[in-house]
């Protein structure tokens, strides 16, 4: 009898735990605009540093995009991003919960044109984000806005918005 009880104990226990890192990590999907390569569509991950500090939290992202590129001409574009952030503290009573940060950017783009002798081309960079945005609420469904600045790699200013779930 105290082993079974000992077991759903542990069980229970365990089921506690997962459902709290399971409330740390949330998913999104998102929307972007950039300043060189038009609109982009992609995900994101949100997940709690709260071993480092109560108001870090680490974000994500692969935005692919859509560049206009010309006739004859299939231009690629695609981002992934992983920053840190600091959650800006407010009044309790806000639904504004903004943020600020920085991170790694990683771009990739590809070339190729449909003329016989032209050349296609690649190239992969690696920059530095800066970004601030803010989440909008605290429910289960959580809309964002953010706006990031990329230092090398993508070298744009991108404007971003979606929802976590």
């Amino acid at each position: 009898m105290r082993k079974t009880l000992l077991a759903i104990l542990c069980f229970a226990a365990l089921g506690v735990q997962a459902q709290e890192a399971r409330a740390q990590v949330r998913f999104g999907a998102q929307a972007s605009v950039a300043d060189d390569v038009d609109l982009g569509l992609g995900a994101r991950v949100l997940f709690s540093l709260k071993q480092f500090s109560e108001r870090l939290e680490g974000i994500a992202s692969f935005d692919w995009f859509f560049p206009d590129s010309g006739a004859g001409v299939d231009w690629t574009y695609f981002e992934l991003n992983g920053n840190v952030v600091y959650s800006i503290p407010l009044s309790n009573t806000s639904a504004l919960r903004p943020y600020a940060g920085g991170g790694l950017n990683i771009a990739r783009s590809s070339v190729e044109v449909n003329v016989p002798g032209r050349p296609s081309a690649s190239d992969t960079e690696i920059g530095l984000n800066l970004l601030g945005g803010s989440k909008f609420g605290s429910g289960r469904i959580t809309p964002f806005a953010e706006l990031r600045l990329e230092l090398g790699g993508g070298e744009q200013f991108v404007i971003s918005g979606g929802i976590l779930f």
